[in-house]
């Protein structure tokens, strides 16, 4: 089995680019999030926020607020989401398809939708540190039994 890390400092790598992450993910909710998200998730945002511009990012529940405020950007993104259809009827049109759909974001939407990605990227990168400090933590166990 081929492991996706060849040594430590890899993971100490992915470790330390969660910090330039989280930065961004704080800057992302203020300028981004903060004035458009209900007033419940505008708290727990500022929450948030203040423990990834403060470097907290590996304190316990970092990860579920992460993930919670990930919901509620999706579900905002949803509102904000609409389909635009167009019509080529005219004889030009070589397609048998005289209709098509695109997807359009509404500027808020498309505001919701940078932040998010940055948040999913430090909510992916985090998790994985999570599981490897997990892992080595039960490992460590197992060989201290053995």
């Amino acid at each position: 089995m081929k492991t996706p890390f060849k040594n430590i400092d890899e993971i100490t790598a992915m470790a330390a680019s969660c910090f330039p992450l989280a930065r961004a993910a704080a800057t992302g909710i203020e300028e981004d999030v903060l004035d458009l998200v209900v007033p419940r998730a505008k708290r727990d945002a500022k929450v948030l926020m203040l423990q990834l511009r403060q470097g907290a990012i590996f304190e316990k529940g970092v990860l579920a607020k992460l993930v919670e405020l990930i919901d509620e950007l999706d579900k905002e993104i949803d509102k904000g989401t609409y389909v635009e259809t167009h019509y080529d009827n005219s004889p030009e049109n070589a397609s048998a398809d005289t209709s098509w759909e695109q997807e359009r974001l509404t500027p808020e939407a498309d505001r919701l939708t940078n932040a998010l990605i940055v948040l999913v990227e430090l909510y992916a990168t985090l998790g994985a540190v999570h599981d490897l400090l997990q892992a080595e933590k039960t490992l460590k166990g197992l060989r201290n039994v053995a």
